[in-house]
């Protein structure tokens, strides 16, 4: 597996399958925080392991603890309470397309608050990506929008939608001063105690620890999905840069619709195939460096 682009294909394959595991823990009844929990175990000794051969370890002011505090919050503890609670009801390919809303929201917060122009490609690929992810969302039929809304499940998908954005613009500014390794494990870890912290006040308690299927998918989740791919992903972007990198996150949903039609026969309508292309183009157009 030396060859940079079979590693990376291969971490959104992971990445995808991810949604798949994720939604067969939310469709067992598992509870949200439990789910998060057990990811977070594994992928937290996962971080730790990884950084066992980095000295020595960054010392973050004390304004970078609440930034990583903050990444905590958003990118580990809300954003996974969303993520499981969003997969009980929503189909795990249909929802990792509307996750391709993200680079549209963060180029709209660079437009309005980092001044970043506009430009035609990008305004394009905006709008491309909405139409797209309005077409997954709707299933191609917005009057059932106004009609009924949206699901409770639609909400839950598009709060991991911010919470993912809010993560990243954070992230930009720790991950400047930062190495994105240690920074993420510090983010990742102050995750972790913030869901033991809300599992305790709550009185949910503990994950079941007789459920060994339960276990397996969270060390997946964990280990690979979190810990392993993450490390690959930084290797990749070393070898052969962030923007060559970062065009492999586009086969994230696609790994995502195959699997969780394979593995949990979920149907893939036509409406899911034109609207998940749609929004894919037009993260393309914004990923776009030049």
């Amino acid at each position: 597996m030396g060859n940079p682009y079979v590693r990376l294909t291969l971490i959104a394959a992971i990445w995808g399958s991810s949604w798949v595991a994720a939604s067969a823990l939310a469709q067992d009844g598992v509870p949200a925080i439990h789910a998060s929990l057990g990811r977070f175990a594994f992928g937290s000794i996962g971080l730790l392991i990884a950084l066992v051969g980095v000295r020595p370890w960054p010392r973050p002011s004390g304004r970078q603890w609440v930034q990583l505090a903050a990444m905590g919050f958003f990118g580990v503890f809300l954003y996974n309470l969303s993520f499981f609670n969003g997969l009980r009801t929503v189909p795990a390919g249909r929802a990792s397309l509307m996750a391709t809303l993200q680079p549209s929201l963060v180029y709209v917060y660079a437009c309005v608050f980092w001044d970043e122009k506009p430009t035609l490609r990008k305004l394009s690929g905006l709008m491309l990506s909405l139409l797209g992810a309005s077409t997954v969302l709707t299933q191609a039929s917005p009057e059932k929008l106004f009609r009924t809304g949206l699901g409770t499940g639609d909400l839950w998908i598009l709060g991991t939608v911010v919470s993912w954005v809010a993560y990243t613009l954070i992230g930009r500014r720790v991950t400047g001063a930062l190495d994105s390794l240690p920074a993420t494990a510090y983010a990742v870890w102050l995750g972790f105690a913030m869901l033991l912290a809300f599992s305790t006040v709550t009185g949910v308690g503990l994950p079941h620890f007789a459920n060994t299927s339960f276990w397996l998918v969270s060390g997946y989740l964990g280990l690979l999905g979190t810990s392993l791919a993450f490390c690959l992903y930084l290797r990749g972007i070393k070898q052969v840069g962030a923007a060559k990198a970062s065009i492999f996150i586009n086969l994230v949903p696609v790994f995502s619709v195959l699997t969780s039609n394979l593995l949990l026969g979920e149907p893939i309508t036509w409406p899911t195939i034109v609207g998940g292309l749609t929004a894919l183009a037009g993260v393309r157009l914004l990923t776009m460096s030049r």
